[in-house]
Formats: C-alpha cells, structure tokens, sequence
C-alpha cells in the first residue's frame, strides 16, 4: 500500500492490540516486546504512523491499573472481559451493506493513549460491578474465529529466531 494512501489504524484494533499485549504478558508470561513485535510489521504495513510505542504505553497503563484494583488470579478474566466486548462491538467478519469494513483505517487519527486507558477503566468498574457484558467461560481470543485479517496476525508468533534476525537487518 503507498504511503499517500494509508490511513491511520482504526481506534478498535488499538485498543484490542493493546490488550491483547496486557494478555500475553499476564496469561502467557510474554514479554511485550515480542507481542509488539508480532503485530509491529502488520500495523506498519496497512497504516500510517502507527508506533508501536503508543501500544507500549497503553499497555502500561492498563498493566498498572489492573495493579491497583489488587485483583488475584482472576486478572486475566476483566482483560478477556474487555478484548470480548471489543469484538462484539465491532463484528470484524460481519459483512453488508450497511456496515464498511471496520479494518479501513480512519483519515485522521482518532485514538490515543489516555482515551483508550480511560475507557478500559471505566470497562473493568462497570464489570466488576455487573453491567457489562462478559466473555463466555473458556473463552480465549487466540481460538476467536470472528476475528477477519487479525486472526491471523494473531496466530503469527514472534520469537527468538525473529529477534535474531531483526537485529541482522
């Protein structure tokens, strides 16, 4: 895709990238580097000045205040909680007439990093005290398959090889 023709990532898949970097760090003990890395050469290929920095520092965030809220084991469940309804809301396999695709990326830039940790807060207090809608019981987003183009993103894995390699080139 040319330069002049990219558009800047939709403001969903910030957010879902963004958790599912607090996921992998929490549930699958993965750094984050690896987990920006993995969709790192995705983003840059389909938008424009999208870094992945921005990603970092919402997962921080996010990764901080689930710190403060001192919840135990069950941490995992408000961050597969909030990546589910993200989902729901979008629909990213869901196609028609009506609906554009939700991958075509915005003409502005209409996301950031304060905007998306504040949403994701007010998320985790509306679902700890039962307003939101919740992730059905086992359910994880690396088995999702209403997931579109990310799906496959998803599956890709980035590990010490591609670290190797990266550093080469």
């Amino acid at each position: 895709m040319n330069e002049d023709t990219k558009n800047f990532c939709p403001t969903w898949l910030f957010k879902l990238i963004s958790a599912v970097t607090v996921y992998d760090y929490v549930v699958k003990d993965k750094a984050m580097f690896f987990s920006l890395k993995k969709f790192d050469a995705y983003l840059k290929k389909n938008y424009r000045d999208i870094d992945t920095s921005e990603i970092e520092s919402t997962a921080n965030f996010m990764l901080s205040f689930l710190g403060e809220l001192k919840i135990d084991e069950n941490t995992y469940l408000l961050i597969s909680h909030y990546m589910h309804d993200i989902i729901l809301d979008i629909k990213p396999t869901e196609k028609g007439i009506f609906k554009s695709d939700p991958y075509e990326g915005t003409k502005k830039k209409e996301y950031s990093i304060e905007e998306s940790v504040q949403e994701f807060k007010a998320f985790c207090y509306s679902c700890r005290s039962g307003l939101t809608r919740k992730a059905p019981k086992g359910w994880d987003i690396y088995k999702e398959e209403d997931l579109g183009k990310f799906q496959e993103v998803l599956a890709s894995d980035f590990g010490l090889d591609d670290m190797i390699d990266n550093l080469i080139t």
